[in-house]
């Protein structure tokens, strides 16, 4: 193959992962990405042992010192669960499942890749070969185009624009807070114990707390507020435009401010006044899933979706991360075996999985917060 045989479009967990995996069966790909190579995950995610298992192998690196490189408690060598109280049990419980720096997992998945960073796919075509259309750059060409690029994937709005993403009725924001080891040790170790996630709930709400990273002189917390969307609600806008992220309704500091007999750390951490001065998210929970015949006709065009582009799964209650990896994975193992040409046996073997996926992590956040289905 010559080396832009295969584009690989976004340089996250799903990209990183199969080109990594293809570089190590000798297979040449390029990956492009929009944003610089400087970090840009400064947070921990839930890793299960049947996704990061089978890329062992590939890293040659033992699960033991993966865990503790990458582990958000690395300084203590990674040996906290996940969470022993997870609101997803079946999910959150497995044995071996941990937390992990996703910065610094998609550093190690980067090592010697040929990553363009600052590439911005502007525009795809696909009737006289595969161009790739980039912003201040030259046109690439390609036999095979991968698209990685996430939930709002430039790919599938340039070539499959009638799939479409849905937000499920669901309240969350999110924020980050740092704190000195004195007064984590003080205020968070004795209540988390070995955890490295707690949930309190009351009523409809679920306040989730977790570490995204511990170093000698302090730790960085995340934590989410979540809940149903009620009837009329100013905290719901499934409309909002990518930027209104950072928009956050006064209602919600109320809704904070509402909160009654909070336990420690949970009182510490929202504290309405404290969290107006912190970097806080308005999540939209969405999902996605193209028809299989929608996905089948773009690999006829010799393009292919994967990830959270193909299958896009809500933050809460999904396996977004985990399946991304999955796919680069056993995708780079699929071309290896039958070559750019069995695209189509992978999407056949693969499809059912996707949508059950999609389906049961819909589920899933229902089910968290006390609804039998997410609807209002």
């Amino acid at each position: 193959m010559s080396p832009s045989s295969i584009i690989i479009v976004g340089a996250g967990l799903a990209g990183l992962t199969l080109g990594r995996c293809l570089k190590q069966h000798g297979i040449a790909a390029v990956v492009l990405e929009r944003v610089s190579s400087s970090p840009r995950y400064n947070y921990g995610i839930t890793l299960h042992p049947w996704a990061f298992q089978p890329l062992l192998k590939i890293l040659k690196i033992g699960e033991t010192i993966f865990r503790e490189k990458l582990a958000v408690d690395s300084v203590r060598r990674g040996k906290r669960e996940a969470s022993e109280d997870a609101l997803a049990p079946a999910v959150d419980s497995d044995i071996g499942t941990f937390r992990c720096h996703r910065g610094r997992l998609e550093k190690l998945l980067q090592e010697g890749q040929d990553i363009r960073w600052d590439h911005t796919v502007q525009n795809v075509s696909t009737s006289q070969g595969i161009v790739v259309q980039l912003k201040d750059a030259k046109p690439l060409e390609a036999e095979v185009l991968i698209g990685t690029d996430g939930v709002h994937s430039q790919i599938r709005k340039s070539l499959a624009p009638e799939i479409e993403l849905k937000v499920l009725p669901f309240v969350v924001f999110n924020g980050k807070r740092q704190f000195s080891k004195a007064d984590y040790q003080e205020l968070f170790e004795s209540k988390l114990g070995g955890r490295t996630i707690v949930h309190e709930r009351q009523d409809d709400v679920i306040l989730e707390i977790s570490i995204n990273e511990y170093t000698p002189r302090h730790v960085d917390v995340s934590y989410t507020y979540s809940r149903p969307a009620r009837e009329n609600d100013p905290l719901h806008k499934p409309d909002r435009a990518i930027p209104g992220a950072t928009d956050i309704p006064e209602e919600f500091y109320r809704e904070v401010e509402g909160l009654k007999d909070l336990q420690q750390p949970f009182n510490i951490v929202f504290d309405a006044a404290k969290i107006r001065r912190d970097r806080v998210l308005h999540w939209l929970m969405r999902t996605s899933l193209g028809g299989h015949a929608e996905v089948n006709n773009l690999v006829k065009q010799g393009v292919l979706l994967v990830g959270d582009a193909v299958h896009a799964m809500p933050i809460l209650g999904g396996e977004g991360a985990n399946n991304a990896m999955m796919d680069g994975v056993d995708l780079a193992q699929h071309i290896l075996n039958h070559g750019t040409g069995g695209l189509q046996t992978f999407v056949d073997a693969r499809y059912k999985m996707w949508k059950k996926g999609v389906e049961d992590s819909e589920k899933r956040l229902a089910e968290i917060h006390g609804q039998a289905k997410a609807s209002l």
